[in-house]
């Protein structure tokens, strides 16, 4: 479950009918992909630059089965790959 991506949507106000919307996809299938599977690249950025601009993509399309040790680990190799 996409649980950041469903709770700012809840604090802007927008239904998820209205997001599916901008995305051009049926309700229930943005309803499935953001409780059960997963969004398209493309989706997400339409999504973000749309709706989220002020938010990280990482933030927002973190799922909740990811755990703290994933991001923890993901964050190193970016730091490495990036020389920070």
């Amino acid at each position: 479950m996409y649980q950041n991506l469903l709770d700012n949507l809840k604090k802007k106000g927008i239904s998820i009918n209205a997001a599916a919307t901008l995305i051009g996809m049926p309700e229930a299938t943005f309803r499935t992909k953001a409780y059960d599977r997963s969004f398209y690249f493309e989706e997400a950025m339409i999504i973000k630059r749309n709706l989220f601009p002020e938010l990280d993509i990482c933030y927002l399309f973190q799922r909740d089965d990811e755990t703290t040790e994933h991001w923890k680990i993901s964050k190193q190799t970016k730091g490495q790959m990036t020389n920070e």
